[in-house]
């Protein structure tokens, strides 16, 4: 859970939401490998830039893979969650810090107006071989070797899900396969399997969406093609607040 400080004023926080939209910004190739180096450089970077704040605690939850029991959670000095994100090996790792950008927070979208409301930046590292992440939690996975479909058994973690990529079709038995099974949307939408997954990914949670469509701030866009390559950016409009 995302750090959620008290307020007097009425900006709306992450608790008084029932939903809220989300941006995800991950690699263009479920493929490319962001090791933890990346990604850790990627996080430092958003501190550096002023996205998040050096003064405040971060958040970091880790899953040991694959997943069994609980995971860990700690609270820890931002200045130091960078760092952390390196210990990660084997393991499913979210880092996380809410900012207010009238703070003076620098926020990637450049949103105008009193009541920008708050930011939930999280960073999402897969290490590993045998798991993906699912930004987009799918319902329904269609088998792209016999046709059927199913409702999907993701791990959740976070606000997003791992998919087990040595899981079988219980129809035909074939294995799992990013360029031929397809996954359908709480939107209705459908897509190839490997379109929704990736290793790492930054999710950005707002109130409302944003003006943009695409990412303004260059100098966030920047640390994204270091750490993840080409990226892409997947919207989600009508999500739960972390």
């Amino acid at each position: 859970m995302p750090v959620h400080r008290e307020r007097v004023d009425p900006i709306r926080t992450p608790a008084q939401l029932e939903v809220c939209h989300r941006r995800w910004l991950l690699p263009d190739d479920v493929g490319r490998a962001v090791a933890l180096p990346q990604a850790a450089r990627l996080w430092r970077g958003l501190i550096d830039l002023g996205v998040l704040d050096a003064s405040s605690e971060a958040e970091l939850d880790r899953l040991r893979l694959p997943a069994v029991g609980e995971g860990d959670h700690s609270d820890l000095p931002a200045a130091a969650s960078a760092g952390a994100l390196l210990a990660g090996s084997g393991t499913a790792t979210t880092v996380s810090q809410v900012v207010f950008p009238e703070e003076g927070r620098r926020d990637p979208y450049q949103e105008e107006g009193p009541d920008p409301g708050y930011r939930d930046y999280t960073l999402y590292v897969v290490d590993s071989l045998r798991f993906l992440l699912l930004p987009l939690r799918p319902v329904e996975l269609f088998c792209g070797a016999c046709g059927r479909s199913g409702t999907p058994d993701p791990t959740p973690f976070g606000a997003a899900a791992l998919l087990d990529v040595e899981r079988t079709c219980p129809g035909c038995g074939a294995r799992r396969d990013l360029g031929r099974d397809r996954a359908r949307l709480r939107s209705g939408a459908i897509f190839l399997l490997e379109e929704l997954c990736a290793r790492a990914a930054l999710s950005i949670e707002l109130p409302r969406a944003p003006r943009e469509e695409e990412l303004p701030d260059a100098a966030v866009a920047a640390l994204l093609r270091d750490a993840f390559g080409g990226y892409d950016e997947l919207a989600d409009s009508e999500a739960e607040p972390a």
